[in-house]
């Protein structure tokens, strides 16, 4: 492991990895939802850090906690969600100690979300130029005039065609791909050190898809943007990210280098997920599917949460949770089998 500069968690550099100054570190976070039988904790004690210039993807089945440890980083969860532990310490501050009011002026202009679903993000009664400008005036105090020029150019840069028709639309004129570039250009207009991207490019083809991925890359590499993306894909995972962090029902089981983790997963998890992946190369194969399905946050296993449908349960995996062991290499695995 590589260690930080004091302030945070160490930072994962496998082979052939370059190191990255830290810029977020996430310590301990959990965070919890209240219900009718008890809180149930949609992140569980989770660490990691984001370095200047890197792009960490965060990857897992839907319902494993990526969305909601991003949101939790930046403190937009609400009732019934809660954050009962934890720091997310970003350019030397604790954001999740920080009074809502200070919190506001850093989410925004020097910390950005990209949101999953962009027809429940965007305000229907706006035009689309007016709330991909907001963050320019309030963060710039910019004129309308200003900010509304600021806008049309981004969301030229995320290839909306007809920008200056564009502004003066509302979300429903516009398509499910048209409203998710809205939703990145209203993140990236002000060029953030953090950008937390949650499924980007899910409802976008693959040609817009490719130019999007090309935008925040070129963010990172030209400002030193830290990215945190949050997805599905492991094909992006593979163009895109310097590091991965695998979770599963709210836990982080790897951490660790993307070229280390697609060459070898270490967890049994990770190597579920690249196993039910098809490839050119094994045409009349039959994939592998990882057995059952991710438990409810109501209905955890004991010890580990994967131990259910692993291939390589052992006594020690129901009965105790696994700490995260250091491999050589730099990765962290939460898994008996190293232990």
């Amino acid at each position: 492991m590589v260690p930080d500069d004091g302030q945070g968690a160490a930072m994962p550099a496998g082979a052939g990895q370059r190191a990255f100054a830290p810029l977020l570190s996430v310590e301990g976070l959990t965070t919890v939802f209240d219900t009718p039988s008890g809180p149930l904790r949609a992140v569980d004690g989770v660490d990691l850090a984001i370095g200047r210039g890197e792009v960490l993807a965060v990857v897992g089945e839907s319902g494993c906690g990526k969305t909601v440890l991003a949101l939790s980083i930046l403190g937009l969860v609400s009732p019934p969600g809660r954050i009962v532990s934890g720091r997310a310490v970003f350019g030397g501050q604790d954001l999740l100690a920080l009074p809502e009011g200070k919190r506001r002026t850093i989410r925004g202009s020097r910390a950005s979300m990209i949101f999953q679903e962009p027809m429940t993000s965007l305000n229907p009664v706006l035009s689309i130029g007016d709330q991909v400008a907001e963050p320019v005036r309030v963060h710039r105090r910019a004129s309308r005039r200003e900010a509304l020029a600021a806008a049309g150019a981004m969301l030229d840069r995320v290839g909306l065609s007809g920008a200056g028709r564009r502004l003066r639309a509302y979300p429903h004129e516009l398509s499910g791909g048209q409203r998710q570039r809205v939703m990145i250009a209203m993140a990236l207009i002000l060029s953030p050190e953090l950008l937390i991207a949650d499924e980007p490019t899910t409802a976008l083809d693959v040609t817009v898809q490719r130019q999007i991925l090309d935008l925040m890359l070129g963010l990172a590499r030209d400002t030193g943007t830290a990215i945190a993306l949050v997805t599905h894909n492991l094909g992006v995972v593979a163009e895109t990210a310097e590091n991965v962090a695998v979770m599963y029902s709210g836990r982080l089981v790897e951490y660790g280098a993307v070229a280390d983790f697609l060459r070898e997963p270490a967890h049994p998890y990770g190597q579920g997920l690249l196993a039910s992946l098809p490839r050119l190369s094994d045409r009349g194969r039959r994939l592998t599917p990882i057995p059952g399905t991710v438990p409810s946050l109501a209905d955890l296993p004991t010890g580990c949460h994967f131990h259910p449908r692993c291939p390589r349960a052992f006594a020690p995996c129901a009965r105790d949770i696994p700490p995260l062991f250091d491999l050589p290499d730099g990765r962290r695995v939460r898994c008996w089998l190293y232990g």
